[in-house]
């Protein structure tokens, strides 16, 4: 068997930017990854027109040689767009694999780790009364698990202010406690926008809510200076999803400043992969949480890795945050979900339907992401 061709699809899903590829064989199965980046889509697909040359006539089925070909024979490597084009290339590989042998692509990576994966979804609200009441009516549907950013008010007007934000969190975490109870997890997402004093400040002022963890406490550029942060509270903490491979990902397990890394499987490098960052991840006990906000086909991917690796724990399901939940016309199905789990997808390979009709119709729109400064008009973090 021998890859043919390698096409991308540069659309628009679910109301966001979104890019896939197609790699097609001379067998006649095509197999399809996503490589989602929101923020600048067009570069990733630059980059698999680069790649395309080190793929075109190789064996698709020795994925592990062809992800060290997209790689390694860059010289200039490493970063977000590097991470993003590997990993679509890499989850169409696993997808032809598994449909030529007939068997979802978990089972080529040792089979049911677990036989369920637990999600967490997302609330939102201006006020610490409407984030109450959407964290109440995931937990009416068997959500277990909730993440929030407590600074979405602020957003809207262009602002961020530590102090403003971390009084808002800490309003934001009291009223979901007191609205979901103690048996739910709660999740503070801080989007990497603070320096080290404000998360220090804000993990003392919620340890009484018990959160679950703290999740991008701070800019990663320095992954280092999560020591800082570590040594002053004893509320868990997760980073992650910013992080492109698995040597990116070395220093925060290696030194033990996370007690979660979140890699995203659109981000990372795809299957082949995560599946490295959780074997270095266990050496040291580290749970995995993956972020996740992709459509149908990247969380299908995300899933199967989920269900595969032994030390995965959560799983982020920004699909479940709305009833009825939302219908891509490109690709399908999203996961079934009982009582706060996902499970595992049917069929070959990872089990997703592309629609290419629809996604070449669908004009391709761009995402500017908010444009944030601080009360005397500096750049903030987004």
């Amino acid at each position: 068997m021998e890859i043919t061709d390698v096409k991308y699809f540069l659309t628009t899903e679910l109301g966001s930017p979104a890019l896939f590829i197609k790699i097609e064989t001379d067998a006649g199965i095509a197999g399809y990854g996503e490589a989602t980046i929101h923020f600048f889509p067009q570069a990733v697909a630059g980059l698999i027109k680069d790649l395309r040359p080190y793929l075109i006539g190789e064996n698709p089925e020795r994925i592990e040689y062809l992800w060290q070909s997209c790689f390694r024979r860059l010289f200039m490597r490493g970063g977000p767009v590097t991470g993003a084009a590997i990993s679509g290339i890499d989850m169409a590989l696993w997808d032809i694999l598994g449909k030529s042998l007939g068997v979802p692509v978990y089972q080529l990576l040792g089979g049911l780790a677990r036989e369920k994966v637990r999600l967490y979804g997302h609330v939102t609200g201006n006020t610490a009364a409407e984030i109450a009441e959407a964290a109440k009516e995931r937990v009416s549907r068997g959500i277990t698990a909730i993440r929030f950013r407590g600074f979405h008010a602020y957003d809207r007007e262009g602002l961020h202010d530590h102090q403003l934000a971390v009084d808002q969190q800490v309003e934001f975490t009291a009223a979901i406690r007191e609205a979901v109870g103690d048996g739910v997890d709660i999740l503070i997402e801080c989007h990497g926008r603070y320096d080290p004093e404000w998360v220090v400040q804000l993990a003392e002022r919620v340890k009484p809510y018990r959160p679950f963890f703290i999740e991008d406490p701070i800019r990663h550029e320095n992954p280092e200076v999560m020591a800082q942060v570590r040594s002053k509270t004893s509320i868990p903490l997760a980073a992650g999803e910013r992080y492109h491979n698995k040597w990116e990902f070395s220093e925060l397990i290696k030194n033990n400043y996370v007690n979660y890394v979140r890699p995203d499987i659109c981000h990372c490098g795809g299957i082949t992969e995560i599946k490295k960052i959780g074997a270095m991840a266990e050496t040291n006990y580290i749970g995995l949480v993956l972020h996740n906000n992709a459509g149908p086909l990247g969380t299908a991917a995300s899933l199967h890795a989920a269900l595969a690796i032994a030390n995965v724990v959560l799983l982020e399901a920004p699909w479940i945050n709305r009833e009825p939940v939302s219908v891509s016309d490109m690709t399908s199905p999203f996961p079934s979900v009982e009582k706060g789990y996902a499970l595992p997808l049917k069929g070959p390979g990872l089990g997703i339907e592309f629609n290419e009709k629809a996604a070449e119709k669908t004009e391709f729109i761009p995402r500017q992401m908010p444009k944030l400064n601080g009360l005397d008009g500096s750049v903030r973090d987004w």
